[in-house]
């Protein structure tokens, strides 16, 4: 229960159908509003995956046989699911709420997200019209209007957004919390099969009736595990969001017409490339510690060369510092058709020189990456290690014994 002065609710959560029925409503709009069964054909051995609200309505649950669905809806349509579809629908889905703020969780339901909107108030003042820009954008994208359930935490968010009509938000004010909740049966929390049953035997139906026994007395009786089911029928979630981040794919490509055998055309197009590469992970704040070249050769099997770097790289200079040498090394057998640079191993761009005289130093490993890249490029002798002769006489070339590093 929340005590003092109320706040507004900041967590949203986002409900859409399962991303698949999504999918295959977009494939073919005439499977909308019909009782839609995915999972495999009606026929063949399986399980129903995901179920529409038509086939809902005549029985058929996720998990149920497809064989035994068909009995209960006679006239569904049964099909397989479009994994590349449904990764697409989920992949749009999600990144359009990313685009409202980067306070973004995946929840294990897929076809459900939770944003933080406390952060958004200065661009968004009027909650109601966040609500309905979020609702717009996600109809936009993928051509569902979502449910949308807001409260101050995700456990009361997902609760509210699955009583919400598409395009009527239900919000929760903190203060109401506990009193919405306690209408609600128990089955509601997610209580092991156990628990429940202990619960019903006590006459413990509702959330309601949960919250009159006191968090000692149910500690007592249930034990210490149980306490963070008791919290949630209080309205407190202690589950912190996990943010989800858009995949990120940075590289440039250039097709070379006509194909191109000059050693330094091909390194004037490489520069060109490093600099594209490089302006969008500067404008993604990111650093790249390997960079992947693809040479595509005329009537040849195509090369792929990596660069490795001791750091995160950002510069089109530091880029091209380690593409270079590769480039004049690579086995070129034939003209190049095309050329694509792509930046892997991201990291957040920062700066550092490694702390030579630290012992212990973090960036031990960095430092190793470096000796390993130079001697490979310029041979073993490039880098040697040095050792301190003690009993040897007072010259440099005496007292100092150069090893392979």
């Amino acid at each position: 229960m929340t005590h003092g002065k109320s706040r507004d609710p900041d967590i949203c959560c986002v409900r859409t159908p399962h991303p698949s029925l999504v999918a295959a409503w977009l494939t073919t709009p005439a499977w909308r509003g019909r009782p839609l069964i995915l999972g495999g054909l009606a026929h063949e051995r399986g399980v129903a995956l995901a179920v529409s609200a038509e086939a809902r309505a005549q029985g058929v649950n996720e998990g149920m046989s497809l064989n035994q669905a068909q009995q209960f809806a006679p006239t569904g349509i049964f099909q397989p699911i479009d994994e590349e579809a449904t990764a697409r629908v989920r992949q749009s889905f999600l990144s359009t709420l990313h685009r409202f703020t980067p306070d973004l969780a995946a929840a294990v339901d897929p076809g459900c997200a939770f944003l933080r909107l406390d952060r958004l108030t200065l661009r968004w003042p009027d909650r109601a019209k966040l609500l309905a820009a979020i609702a717009h954008a996600i109809d936009e994208a993928i051509g569902v209007t979502p449910a949308l359930g807001v409260a101050s935490s995700m456990f009361v968010s997902e609760v509210a957004a699955r009583q919400a009509m598409p395009g009527t938000p239900v919000v929760v004010e903190s203060e109401q919390t506990r009193t919405y909740l306690a209408r609600f049966p128990i089955d509601t929390l997610p209580l092991d099969d156990d628990l429940r049953e202990y619960l019903e035997l006590l006459g413990v139906r509702t959330i309601g009736r949960l919250q009159t026994i006191s968090r000692a007395a149910f500690r007592r009786q249930f034990g210490v595990k149980a306490l963070d089911l008791y919290d949630l029928a209080m309205g407190t979630d202690r589950r912190r969001l996990q943010p989800w981040r858009p995949p990120v794919r940075i590289e440039a490509s250039e097709p070379l017409e006509p194909p191109v055998d000059n050693t330094e055309a091909l390194q004037f197009i490489a520069r060109a490339l490093a600099e594209q590469v490089s302006a969008s992970l500067l404008a993604q704040g990111l650093g790249t510690r390997a960079v992947r070249i693809r040479l595509n050769q005329e009537s040849a099997p195509v090369l792929a060369v990596e660069v490795r770097y001791a750091y995160p790289v950002t510069t089109a200079a530091e880029l091209f510092d380690g593409i270079r040498p590769r480039l004049l090394r690579a086995s070129i057998s034939a003209p190049l058709e095309r050329i694509t640079l792509r930046a892997g191993r991201l990291e957040p761009a920062y700066i550092r020189q490694p702390g030579l005289l630290i012992r212990r130093d973090g960036f031990q490993e960095s430092i190793a990456d470096a000796v390993a890249r130079l001697q490979e490029e310029y041979g073993s002798l490039a880098v040697q290690r040095a050792e301190v002769r003690s009993d040897a006489a007072p010259l440099p070339d005496h007292r100092i014994l150069w090893k392979p590093a």
